[in-house]
C-alpha cells in the first residue's frame, strides 16, 4: 500500500483478516467434532507475514536491471498468503476424527487475543494518523 498507510497498517490489517479465516477454520473443527474421518485443520501465517515484513530489504544478489531476480523468496506483504494445514493429534477417535476440543478451544482463544492485538494495533496507528491531520487538536 502506498500513501498515508505505513507498514504496521497494512500488517495491523493482514493480521485481521488472517485471524478472521483461522476462526472461521477452527470453529469448522469444533462444529465437525463428530464427523467420522473428519481432519482438523489449522492455518498458519506468522512466518509468512514476518518474511514479507522485509521483503523490501535488499535480496542477497545485485541487480542492475529491475527484471532481474534479487533472490529473495518472500513475497510483499500485501501478497502474503496464509497457508492451511493438517492439525497433528497423537490420538484420533475410533472413528478417525482428529478434532480434540480441549485443543481447537485454546486455539480459538489464543487467536481472539491476537486479533484483539492486532485491531488495538490499528486503532492505535489511526488515532496517530488523525493527530497528525488535526495537528494534535
Amino acid at each position: 500500500m502506498a500513501g498515508i498507510y505505513t507498514k504496521t497498517t497494512t500488517l495491523a490489517q493482514k493480521s485481521l483478516d488472517f485471524r478472521s479465516k483461522r476462526h472461521d477454520l477452527l470453529s469448522s473443527n469444533v462444529a465437525n467434532m463428530s464427523t467420522p474421518g473428519y481432519q482438523a485443520e489449522d492455518m498458519v501465517f506468522e512466518s509468512t507475514l514476518a518474511a514479507a515484513m522485509n521483503a523490501d530489504q535488499p535480496g542477497p544478489l545485485k541487480t542492475n536491471n529491475p527484471r532481474h531476480l534479487d533472490g529473495k523468496t518472500a513475497p510483499p506483504l500485501e501478497l502474503a498468503q496464509a497457508q492451511r494445514i493438517r492439525s497433528a493429534n497423537p490420538n484420533p477417535s475410533e472413528n478417525g476424527n482428529t478434532v480434540d476440543l480441549d485443543r481447537e478451544m485454546a486455539k480459538i482463544a489464543e487467536n481472539q487475543m491476537m486479533y484483539n492485538a492486532s485491531l488495538r494495533m490499528l486503532q492505535h496507528e489511526f488515532r496517530m494518523l488523525k493527530t497528525a491531520i488535526t495537528e494534535g487538536r
